[in-house]
C-alpha cells in the first residue's frame, strides 16, 4: 500500500500494489506521480543529510519543491507512507525553506531506506545506437547490473554480465539447457521479434561497446539501426526483468512502445512471469494488448489473479482498483478502461441514410 499526501494532484490517495501493479488511463491522471514517490522515497534513503533531490537516478525528474506540492494542499508538507508486510514507513518532505524558490530539493528530517531497490525503465528509451556508453562502477562479479533509466547501457550489460546464470524460473521453455543471460535474452527477444542473436563487444581501452544484431530472416550481423526502433527498446526491458532479483521494484512505462500487438502482448506475457519469481512488477500502459497478455499469463497460471492489481485513473475523478479472476475478467469495466474499439466500431458500423 502506498499513500500521498500533498502530492503533486493527489492530496489524500492510497493505491495497493501487488506482484504485478497495472497503471492505466489517460493522460495527465497522476500514474507517474505514483511511480515518482516510490523513487522520490527511495532517493531519501540514500542522501547522507536532510536535502533529498528532486532531480536524480532513476528516472526522478521532479523540478523544484514548487512543482511538488497539490495546488489544493492546506500544509507546505509533501508526504509518502508505503505499507509493507503490516510494516509501515513514512516520509514527510518540507518544500517550503530558506531559499526555496531556487532550490532542486527537498527537506526531509528523517530519511530512511525503502525495502525495495528500484530498477525503472522510462517511456523514452535511447534508439538505435551505432555505439553503446559505459555503466560506472559495474563489474563481472561485483555491484547491481546499471542499465540506466532510458536502457542506454543494456549492451555493456550483456557484454559484461553474458555468461550469468538467470533465475530458474525465467528460464525459456525453447532454450532450457543454456541458461545465461545472453542466450536467454536471445531466446524471450526472439518471442518478440523473431528468431535473434545479439553480440555485444567491449571496445578495449575505450568507455564503448559495440552491439550488433542477426535475424534468421537478414542472415547478417547489422547495427541496431538497420533493424528498426522495437528491437532497441524491447531489449532493456528483457534484460532487466532478466537481471531483476527477489524483492527488487521493477517499473517499466509504456514496454509496448514500438512493438507490434503481437510482441506487445508477449512482452506483457514475459513481466507476469517476471513478477512470480518474486520481483514486484509496476507496469504504466496505454496499450490494450498488454493488458491481454497479462490476462493471458492468469488464464494459462503462469501467475496467479490475485497478485495482479490494476489502477485506472480518469482526470479529476476518483482512481479505480480494477482485479481480475482466474478466468481473466476484470472485476468491472469502467467507462474509458480499454473500451475505444468498441466505441470505434459502434461508429463504424451505425447505420447512416446512405445505406438503405
Amino acid at each position: 500500500m502506498v499513500r500521498l499526501r500533498n502530492f503533486k494532484r493527489f492530496l489524500d490517495q492510497s493505491f495497493v500494489l501487488t506482484g504485478l501493479t497495472v497503471l492505466t488511463g489517460l493522460n495527465s491522471s497522476g500514474k507517474s506521480t505514483l511511480v515518482q514517490s516510490l523513487l522520490l522515497a527511495h532517493q531519501a534513503g540514500l542522501s547522507p543529510g536532510d536535502r533529498v533531490p528532486l532531480n536524480a537516478k532513476p528516472g526522478l525528474r521532479l523540478g523544484q519543491p514548487v512543482d511538488l506540492l497539490a495546488l489544493d494542499a492546506t500544509t507546505t508538507t509533501v508526504e509518502v507512507e508505503i505499507d509493507v508486510d503490516e510494516s509501515t514507513t513514512a516520509w514527510a518532505f518540507e518544500t517550503q525553506f530558506d531559499g526555496f524558490e531556487d532550490a532542486s530539493y527537498v527537506l526531509c528530517d528523517d530519511a530512511r531506506a525503502p525495502t525495495f531497490r528500484p530498477i525503472y525503465l522510462g517511456a523514452e528509451r535511447l534508439g538505435p545506437r551505432t555505439s553503446h556508453g559505459s555503466a560506472p562502477a559495474v563489474s563481472a562479479t561485483v555491484g547491481d547490473i546499471e542499465l540506466g533509466d532510458d536502457g542506454r547501457f543494456v549492451a555493456h550489460a550483456l557484454a559484461v554480465h553474458a555468461r550469468r546464470d538467470v533465475a530458474p524460473d525465467l528460464v525459456h521453455p525453447n532454450q532450457p539447457r543454456v541458461t545465461t543471460l545472453a542466450s536467454q535474452t536471445e531466446a524471450w527477444m526472439s518471442e518478440l521479434v523473431g528468431a535473434i542473436q545479439f553480440e555485444a563487444r567491449l571496445v578495449p581501452r575505450t568507455d564503448i561497446t559495440t552491439l550488433h544484431v542477426r535475424s534468421s530472416s537478414l542472415g547478417d550481423w547489422l547495427l541496431p539501426t538497420n533493424v528498426g526502433f522495437g528491437i532497441s527498446y524491447a531489449l532493456p526491458v528483457i534484460v532487466a526483468g532478466l537481471t531483476a532479483r527477489p524483492g527488487d521494484l521493477l517499473v517499466i512505462d509504456s514496454p509496448e512502445a514500438h512493438l507490434h500487438p503481437a510482441a506487445q502482448s508477449a512482452v506483457a506475457r514475459f513481466l507476469a512471469r517476471v513478477s512470480s519469481c518474486g520481483v514486484q512488477v509496476i507496469v504504466e500502459t496505454h496499450s490494450d494488448h498488454v493488458l491481454n497478455g497479462i490476462r493471458r499469463s492468469v488464464v494459462s497460471g503462469e501467475v496467479a489473479s490475485d497478485t495482479v492489481t490494476i489502477h485506472f485513473l480518469a482526470g479529476r475523478a476518483e482512481p479505480e482498483r480494477i482485479t481480475i479472476d482466474q478466468r481473466g475478467r476484470p472485476d468491472h469495466w469502467p467507462a474509458g478502461f480499454f473500451d475505444q474499439m468498441e466505441v470505434d466500431l459502434r461508429s463504424i458500423t451505425r447505420p447512416r441514410p446512405t445505406d438503405r
